[in-house]
């Protein structure tokens, strides 16, 4: 099936983070292909997002189309609303943050708001093009209406399908969260990058960019503007990194017509993922710069989406040492996508 028989440690270069390869572990190819149960659409009357005016929350932060006389609740195509469960709540003054020598503890203030689309059965590798980009472009402009509150440090965007994914409504959504901390994975990923600039004066994405281009192994798609390719020291099995080939941090300043692109190749990965591999649940997410100090990160970070089908369940050696196991070479998870 592989070259490779025996495992391997492999690091990230630019996190530092540790992923051990063991492919002799994973399953026979055609194996990949084959879903346990058929995906289940639930019913539309049963669907909360059917009525999300009535079920979600009453307030409704961005409505697409934009209609004449400002009425979105009959001709909604996207909505950006708040989440009627939030795991962060919005607070008008300063978050208390408090410590002690062995504690420390922030409130939980920030924002969590989910976007919608219309149809029920459509996930994002189905929408139209103008469509899937207008659910980026939601993204893109929630991301800089939080610029206006100050408690938030970092904002995670995310899409979960599939209940293997953590999603609980059938009906495709997407969610935003605010949050008043940078997440420790993404201050590893920054050191990373920082580090490798001082030391080779690029970016250490950009470098990572024209090997792949140059090894071409694991590309999986690319156009113009944007490039995906699972990476080589990937964090799970079939994971895949899609980047804008022109550098920036902040996702939040893409234009309309690079945000296209990234939208297409995301697509496109996801179609694949699909075919290639049984419709598998999956998680995607948006990684940008830390919303304060941007200066800070403008020549080290490079923004970017990453996709992870869920495959196999991380267990002990996981939890306990904070390092992943993958059983899929990421040269053959490529050959496997790019069909």
């Amino acid at each position: 099936m592989m070259k490779k028989s025996h495992s391997e440690f492999r690091r990230d270069g630019i996190s530092g983070d540790w992923i051990l390869m063991v492919p002799g572990r994973a399953k026979k190819p055609g194996d990949l292909r084959t879903k346990k149960e058929k995906r289940k659409v639930a019913p539309f009357h049963t669907c909360r997002f059917e009525d999300p005016f009535e079920n979600v929350d009453e307030k409704m932060i961005i409505g697409y189309p934009r209609t004449k006389n400002g009425d979105i609740r009959t001709d909604w195509d996207l909505l950006v609303l708040k989440n009627k469960y939030p795991a962060v709540v919005h607070f008008e003054r300063k978050a208390l943050h408090r410590t002690s020598k062995f504690f420390e503890v922030i409130e939980g203030a920030g924002h969590h708001d989910l976007i919608i689309t219309r149809d029920h059965k459509k996930d994002f590798p189905d929408l139209s093009r103008e469509r899937a980009f207008r659910v980026l472009a939601a993204f893109r402009d929630r991301y800089l209406m939080l610029f206006q509150d100050k408690n938030i440090e970092y904002v995670s965007m995310f899409h979960n399908w599939g209940r293997g994914a953590g999603a609980s409504i059938f009906h495709p959504h997407y969610q935003i969260m605010g949050i008043p901390i940078v997440p420790p994975h993404i201050m590893h990923t920054l050191f990373g990058a920082d580090h490798y600039i001082r030391k080779h004066t690029q970016c250490a994405f950009c470098a990572m960019i024209a090997e792949e281009k140059k090894q071409r192994i694991r590309i999986i798609a690319e156009n113009d503007m944007a490039i995906a390719f699972a990476p080589y020291a990937s964090w799970s099995e079939f994971q895949v990194k899609i980047f804008p080939k022109k550098h920036s941090a902040g996702f939040e300043n893409t234009l309309d017509a690079e945000l296209q692109s990234v939208g297409d190749i995301l697509q496109l990965v996801l179609k694949k993922i699909r075919k290639n591999l049984g419709d598998p649940d999956y998680n995607f997410f948006i990684h940008t710069a830390p919303m304060r100090e941007k200066k800070k990160y403008k020549k080290s970070f490079h923004w970017h989406i990453e996709v992870l089908p869920v495959y196999n369940t991380a267990a002990g050696f996981e939890f306990d040492t904070g390092m992943q196991i993958n059983v899929i070479d990421p040269d053959f998870a490529a050959r496997i996508l790019k069909k």
